[in-house]
């Protein structure tokens, strides 16, 4: 054996070994890497149940403050509902004095109305009666003339004449009664 051969049986083992310590390298890299898989796997799986945990904390923290009616997002759209209510309530207080004040001016109109045909009602019948009346008259004037004609022949016979005349009008107004007495000597 030579010199070279001895290099050579150096170098082979070198390679040899290298060999050995890459291919057991290998292996532990991939031991590593499983390792590494299911250590990430396994921080995943506490780090979802974490977020879950926090999840359900928040949420039962919320119920909470709601029960206890002290939840921010409650007591935001509480504030909200109860301006709203409060708008309505002002506008139904404005609609009832405006429909209150309708209400009367319609009864003052109608009030104002009633009383303008009374009086126009209490003329026209004033009105009504007084022609009435003077129609009347106009009649008993002229029944009167025209005994007068037939009564002067009456007359002249006997020295005292009298004459009674009633006329009665009977209507939905009243009863009038015109008398006309002649009395003569």
């Amino acid at each position: 054996m030579s010199e070279y051969d001895l290099d050579l049986d150096e170098e082979n083992s070198d390679y040899e070994l290298n060999e050995k310590n890459e291919n057991e390298s290998d292996e532990d890299t991939e031991d590593a890497s499983e390792t590494d898989m299911v250590k990430q796997e396994e921080e995943y799986t506490e780090i979802k149940e974490q977020m879950y945990q926090d999840k359900l904390a928040n949420l039962k923290k919320q119920l909470k403050q709601l029960e206890e009616g002290v939840h921010p997002d409650y007591l935001k759209r509480l504030k909200k509902l109860e301006q709203n209510y409060q708008n309505r309530q002002l506008l139904n207080q404005v609609f009832e004095r405006v429909e209150i004040e309708r209400v009367e001016r319609d009864y003052i109109l109608e009030k104002e109305a009633a009383h303008k045909e009374y009086e126009e009602k209490k003329i026209e019948l004033r009105e009504t009666l007084i022609s009435d009346l003077e129609e009347k008259k106009r009649m008993i004037e002229a029944e009167r003339s025209s005994m007068e004609l037939t009564s002067e022949d009456i007359l002249s016979k006997s020295k005292v004449c009298k004459a009674m005349w009633i006329v009665e009008n009977s209507s939905k107004e009243g009863t009038v009664v015109t008398a006309l007495i002649l009395l003569e000597s």
